[in-house]
């Protein structure tokens, strides 16, 4: 995913002190799913996944078959299921149907860049959560979040952006490819913001929730050149509330990290 006309960075951070904002916007489901200009390079990469651990990164519960039919007619590809739409589309995607108490949970989808949580575990859980435990945001947000999914309507699609750091600029950060930790001694050069973009929007026959996910990682040492960039980064860094930062394996070289910022 390329940002041409403007910084990848720009908007990420807030002027605000850091705190979990679940920030959605009114957006694009359509357009959101483009192919990029890396577009076979992504689905090589993808296919390569898939291969070696689909455990890990393709899942289709029974009970989802109508609404991945449906997803996949959306996308222009019928007939396809979640392996096949896995390699159709460069971003990750998850299909989410209503339980018995009316919460969305994850019941199929391909998750072949997770950042730094395993989906295989996740299966049957709501939205807010897929990376739990997430400090305060399950308190603070989970019924905010539920009440907002919920009201989504077919025909009206929702983003919202997240974002961490990260050692590695590998797309596949699962657990389990033991990624390198947040620990000194680095340079800016060796940590990149992974950025997430995501869509929500309902299919209008089955009701099921799709949530996608498009992964960027944009190099620390670029967005040091900027100067509003370093500022702004600096600032969400150094005021990330301790359990937040070590939730996001960032407590142990947030200092270290912001004495290379000030440079």
């Amino acid at each position: 995913m390329n940002f041409d006309e403007h910084p990848a960075w720009e908007g990420l951070f807030s002027d605000k002190p850091f705190e979990f904002r679940f920030g959605a916007r009114p957006g694009n489901a359509e357009e959101f799913f483009f192919d990029s200009s890396e577009h076979e390079e992504l689905i090589t990469h993808r296919r390569k996944i898939i291969a070696s651990y689909p455990e890990r990164h393709v899942f289709q519960e029974p009970v989802a078959k109508a609404a991945v039919n449906e997803l996949a007619e959306w996308g222009g590809a019928p007939s396809m299921d979640c392996c096949e739409l896995a390699l159709h589309w460069e971003q990750d995607f998850m299909v989410l149907l209503a339980n018995s108490q009316g919460k969305e949970v994850f019941q199929a989808g391909a998750v072949c860049f997770p950042s730094s949580w395993r989906p295989e575990e996740k299966v049957g859980l709501p939205v807010y959560a897929i990376h739990s435990p997430v400090p305060s945001l399950n308190e603070r947000l989970g019924e905010q979040i539920d009440k907002f999914l919920v009201g989504i309507k077919p025909g009206v699609a929702w983003e919202r952006v997240n974002w961490g750091l990260s050692r590695s600029a590998e797309l596949n950060q699962h657990p389990d490819c033991e990624i390198e930790r947040m620990e000194p001694p680095f340079s800016l050069d060796q940590v990149w913001v992974r950025r997430e973009d995501q869509v929500l929007f309902r299919l209008p026959e089955t009701g099921a929730l799709i949530f996608g996910i498009n992964v960027l990682n944009i190099s620390v040492a670029k967005i040091a050149t900027d100067e509003e960039g370093r500022a702004k980064l600096r600032f969400a860094v150094e005021t990330m509330p301790d359990e937040i930062a070590e939730y996001k394996n960032l407590q142990k070289s947030r200092e270290y990290l912001l004495a290379l910022l000030d440079v």
